[in-house]
């Protein structure tokens, strides 16, 4: 449990980090944040039992695809656009 409300402050700061390079993922990434903070607090206050497990785990599931998405798209896309830019000589 420690782990994830480790992983859900991190992953609350993400939208603003993305607002810049890409707005589209990070309207995309609120509502999950948002989702998650829901299950999480009502996880801590209520026994949900099976139901609360299960969209613990699919709200968790959510943000860390949305995470690796923003990865791809903050470093490896321009990290390949770099590359593929012809060289000139000097």
């Amino acid at each position: 449990m420690d782990v994830f409300f480790a992983y859900l402050l991190i992953s609350s700061s993400t939208p603003l980090f993305l607002w810049k390079e890409n707005r589209k993922l990070a309207i995309c990434h609120i509502p999950v944040v948002i989702a998650m903070w829901i299950v999480f607090i009502s996880y801590m206050t209520f026994d949900l039992g099976l139901t609360g497990h299960i969209l613990f785990g699919l709200s968790f599931l959510a943000n860390v695809v949305i995470a690796h998405m923003t990865i791809f798209h903050l470093f490896v896309v321009p990290f390949f656009k770099m590359m593929s830019k012809p060289k000139s000589l000097i």
